[in-house]
């Protein structure tokens, strides 16, 4: 019986298998440090950080510190523009060959849809702060 059952476990493939996970688990452990390394690295970047421009926002008194805001809000509109755009050439690719996509084509299709019009609304009030901060600093010395 001791045979048959090491035989029939070849076959199915288990064997193998043990090489298997320790790559897995090599490829796992790489992986994690990769990611710490990366976020050790956005930690000690120079880059203003999100609650720094909104403390920048709080503590502009001068038209310098309101054209430099201007000039962030417009580098967000960008980005979102251009997240809008590949939003909008992603779903383009899933309504020209829906068939590739199969039950799936519904939710990509939605969900694309709703992230374009985000991203607009994004870039449209990132516009709208820009534009406040430049009349502030039109009025300021």
């Amino acid at each position: 019986m001791h045979g048959i059952n090491q035989g029939t476990a070849e076959r199915r493939g288990d064997a193998p298998r043990q090489p298997r996970r320790i790559i897995m688990k090599a490829i796992k452990a790489f992986t994690a440090l990769t990611l710490a390394a990366l976020i050790g690295a956005c930690a000690t970047s120079k880059e203003i950080k999100p609650h720094d421009w909104a403390l920048d926002v709080q503590n502009a008194d001068t038209r310098k510190a309101h054209l430099l805001l201007a000039d962030h809000y417009e580098d967000v509109a960008k980005t979102m523009d251009a997240d809008a755009a590949e939003e909008r050439r992603m779903l383009s690719k899933y309504q020209a060959n829906p068939h590739k996509y199969g039950k799936q084509i519904l939710d990509l299709k939605a969900r694309a849809e709703a992230m374009i019009r985000d991203f607009e609304n994004a870039a449209l009030e990132s516009r709208k702060m820009a534009n406040y901060h430049r009349q502030f600093a039109s009025e300021s010395r």
